[in-house]
């Protein structure tokens, strides 16, 4: 039910009324449910919320929530328990044991077949029910319930026959539902090994667990988040090792005695999952991959190293890639997935999927975003990163020169006609653009006689405007339309000579006047790193300006870091870039504002 992706249609709080109708169903549904055990599942003082999904099938369910928990499943038939409810109340359904393999492949997908039911001897104690009733399934090694489904066949013909679909899965632990992020974390406890009321289960219906056709599980000291990962580590022995469900369990002495038994020398893990970047290696540039591929590895590994522990998931994709990826990134290396092998940044994160180094959801249709970090995996352990050195600040304020700032215009395909011989994507200032299109009238003898200051369109012009040819059109308007049909951009010209063009709607430079504790004011400016503007040069410049505190900060949920002032300094910031760095007022927002403020 809950395999693939689904959408929320509605998200509603129920009333105390509404939650009290819902156990008195739950109590008419289940028989075997009491008053003490439906105040279990859904208490009087608890936060209750009731979830209209639609499922990739089309099919609509409601989802009840209980404390961030999903409890109850309601479809168009009946209500359904979820795995988190049959935690709380085990003995709400009938309880059937599986192999403990069989897990997994119904996770990926695949419905219980009848050979992976563990029987008792002679069936003593196997729960009696109908064909279409709920059962709740656990596994050899534990007895908290992993799925929950409608029986394909009676419990008599589970006896007599030796084959066949015994379960139609509704929910399984690790689907869509378990990993949705407005829930809190869902893990299954741990409650022993598994049997039924009566007896032991010495009869399995498959004689050889070799007839399930299952793998035996890969025994790895850290568990893969997504399917089994490419081990770059020969991985250690199974008779050797158990599986690792938590990082912390992996001691110094286990890493050491693995190291030595694979030839290396034994390397010493940190206690921490994530280290700062104060312990990392100052040395190890010569470990920066070459290719393209190498270097968007070592940089997300070196995110989840430094920055991992501190992020807010879910992360979208998009972000990941421009304010996190890109900004590990050394500044001798350009970091372009387009020039790697995936070619895109989506083929690459699945990749990182498979390793079992994060987990990909998507949120909406096209948009995906990390929900999880592996944050003590292997890989990571072993990585050792640096975050990139930040540009030395110059000696003295008046040697720093930002680039200059000028709007520009490219030639699209819309005006090509008239921008002839120049070529697609040749950017131009607004006077260039100006004097090519007066030249064009001109040539023509496109100036209206009849209304004064306007132009007549020809075919190419009034193919712009959106307007009939012949007729007339003022010069600002002809302007505006031409300038709407090209491609803004912005050229930043360094005090090396060398010329930078953004062809890109870059956003203002935005000053913002906060409060901070004690009611003192701070003056927040953003954005200017796009502009060119070395952050830490700015940041003396301004403290010797205004002779106040000044420094470098990121405010949360900001892309960037941002210039922070002590006090209101609008009007300072406004006349330093306008009037001394000239970027153009445009640029600025709330610019006449500020310069007009009284000091």
């Amino acid at each position: 039910m809950f395999a693939k992706p689904y959408k929320l249609k509605s998200n509603n709080t129920l009333k105390n009324s509404e939650k009290k109708h819902l156990a008195q169903r739950i109590i008419d549904e289940f028989p075997s449910a009491t008053e003490e055990k439906v105040k279990d599942l859904v208490p009087v003082k608890s936060s209750c919320i009731c979830m209209k999904l639609v499922l990739h099938s089309g099919d609509l369910v409601n989802v009840y929530s209980v404390d961030g928990v999903p409890m109850v499943i309601e479809t168009s038939e009946r209500l359904v328990p979820t795995v988190c409810a049959l935690w709380k109340v085990p003995d709400i359904l009938p309880v059937l044991v599986i192999h403990s393999p069989v897990l997994p492949k119904v996770q990926g997908g695949a419905p219980v077949y009848l050979p992976g039911v563990a029987v008792p001897a002679g069936g003593v104690g196997f729960p009696i029910f109908q064909r279409g009733a709920l059962l709740a399934l656990s596994t050899q090694d534990n007895a908290a319930a992993c799925i929950v489904g409608c029986a394909a066949m009676s419990s008599a013909d589970m006896l007599l026959r030796a084959a066949g679909v015994c379960l139609e899965t509704l929910q399984v632990l690790g689907d869509q539902l378990c990993k949705d992020p407005k829930f809190i974390k869902i893990d299954r406890p741990k409650l022993g090994p598994a049997s039924y009321s009566h007896g032991d289960i010495t009869i399995d219906l498959a004689t050889d667990l070799n007839q399930l056709n299952l793998q035996p599980a890969i025994k790895e000291e850290w568990p893969s988040l997504g399917r089994p990962q490419r081990a770059e580590l020969p991985p250690p022995a199974a008779a050797h090792f158990e599986p690792k469900l938590i990082a912390a369990d992996l001691t110094t002495h286990e890493a050491e005695k693995g190291a030595q038994e694979e030839g290396e020398k034994p390397a010493e893990l940190d206690d921490t999952m994530v280290t700062d970047s104060s312990q990392l290696e100052e040395d190890n540039s010569d470990d920066i991959p070459t290719d393209m591929d190498g270097l968007l590895r070592w940089c997300l590994l070196t995110f989840m190293k430094l920055d991992g522990k501190n992020i807010e998931l879910p992360l979208k994709t998009n972000l990941l890639y421009k304010n996190h990826l890109m900004t590990m990134c050394p500044s001798d290396r350009t970091l372009d997935v387009k020039k790697s092998s995936y070619k895109k940044l989506s083929k690459f994160l699945e990749e990182m999927q498979k390793e079992g180094l994060l987990e990909l959801r998507e949120l909406e249709k096209g948009v995906w975003a990390v929900t999880c970090l592996a944050l003590g995996s292997p890989a990571l352990r072993a990585h050792r990163g640096r975050r990139p050195a930040s540009p030395p600040c110059p000696a003295a304020a008046a040697h720093y020169a930002p680039p200059a700032v000028r709007e520009m215009f490219c030639i699209t395909a819309n005006v090509a006609d008239v921008f002839a011989p120049l070529k697609k994507g040749t950017a131009l200032s607004p006077a260039e653009v100006r004097t090519t299109l007066t030249e064009y009238v001109k040539t023509r003898n496109l100036n209206s006689s009849q209304v004064k200051g306007a132009v007549t369109l020809d075919p190419a012009l009034a193919k712009i405007t959106g307007k009939q040819p012949q007729e007339a059109v003022k010069w600002d308007v002809l302007m505006s339309c031409v300038q709407a049909k090209m491609t803004p951009s912005t050229e930043m010209m360094f005090s090396d000579g060398s010329v930078k063009l953004s062809k890109s709607k870059l956003e203002p430079v935005k000053m913002q006047v906060a409060t901070r504790s004690g009611n003192k004011k701070v003056t927040l400016v953003s954005n200017l790193e796009q502009f060119g503007f070395s952050l830490a040069a700015l940041s003396h410049v301004c403290q010797l300006g205004v002779a106040a505190s000044c420094g470098v900060t990121r405010s949360p949920g900001a892309r960037a870091d941002q210039l922070m002032l002590q006090g209101d300094q609008t009007h300072f910031i406004a006349k330093l870039l306008i009037e001394k760095y000239g970027l153009p007022k445009k640029f600025v927002e709330g610019a006449d504002k500020a310069l007009n403020k009284k000091k």
